[in-house]
């Protein structure tokens, strides 16, 4: 070493012009983010063993222009947003699914499930009550407390993570996670079907759309919560459940309140595509 401990050379070397590993490894892991497959299966494992890129001249040409443009993350996210892969639809076409069907040819857009922090701050977005206060300590997400705050604020205990967590796959907080496993099991649905937090949110979605017009009703949550207006079959189904006598045993939630919950069980809801 030319200069102290050596610690100014080691990061020149690690970020420098000739050697752009480290430009391919964020590179990889922020198209992984977007489009759900990295170019790289492996986002921690860039060695001779590991799967070759799917695309090793985007990657190589997204590092370049990474470097180029001072390693800006910003920078990185628009070029891969705005591009013509980032915006296409994720409808199935039955000749490209004969030849490809992983999609590792980019001819759709993947269809991403929310992870639970994007599906809790939607479901508080869509109801009106998402805290956007940014900064501030962490507060604790369980049965009995579930302030406004947006769940990166949430209280993670290593030793003793919250349940809700660890249903939705959330990372484990004491290991080093290159991706998160996606699972489909049945606490999921049970939890969006009878968390107290959930049903709150629904009620509060009900009132915020209410109309004396029932059909404007449906079309403001369809708003809501898809962004989009009802068909005319969601709209039919919709008011004939609105206007229909309450079942005997059925929960003691407003009919709106009740439809507001199912739309947000969705996959419509749960997924981006």
């Amino acid at each position: 070493f030319e200069q102290g401990s050596g610690r100014l050379e080691l990061a020149r070397a690690v970020v420098g012009q000739a050697a752009p590993l480290t430009a391919r490894v964020i590179v990889n892991r922020v198209w992984r983010w977007h489009f759900g497959e990295g170019l790289v299966e492996s986002p921690s494992d860039f060695g001779v063993k590991a799967d070759p890129p799917s695309h090793p001249e985007l990657l190589d040409d997204l590092a370049a222009g990474f470097i180029a443009d001072g390693w800006s993350i910003k920078g990185l996210h628009r070029r891969m947003m705005l591009s013509n892969a980032y915006q296409q639809q994720s409808v199935l076409r039955p000749d490209c699914l004969t030849k490809d069907a992983r999609n590792r040819l980019l001819w759709r857009f993947n269809r991403q499930r929310l992870d639970f922090e994007a599906l809790r701050d939607s479901i508080l977005a869509v109801s009106g009550s998402l805290d956007l206060v940014k900064g501030g300590p962490s507060v604790e997400f369980d049965g009995a407390s579930n302030p406004p705050r947006r769940t990166v604020y949430g209280f993670i205990d290593r030793q003793n993570m919250d349940g809700v967590y660890r249903t939705f796959d959330f990372a484990v907080p004491d290991a080093t996670n290159p991706r998160r496993f996606v699972t489909t099991v049945p606490q999921q649905s049970l939890f969006l079907m009878n968390s107290p937090f959930v049903q709150e949110q629904a009620r509060k979605l009900a009132e915020r759309v209410e109309a004396p017009d029932r059909a404007e009703t449906v079309r403001s949550l369809y708003l809501r919560v898809y962004g989009r207006t009802p068909d005319e079959r969601e709209a039919a189904l919709a008011a004939a459940f609105l206007g229909r006598p309450a079942a005997p045993g059925e929960p003691d939630m407003p009919p709106l309140a009740q439809l507001a919950q199912v739309l947000m069980l969705t996959n419509e809801f749960l997924f981006v595509a």
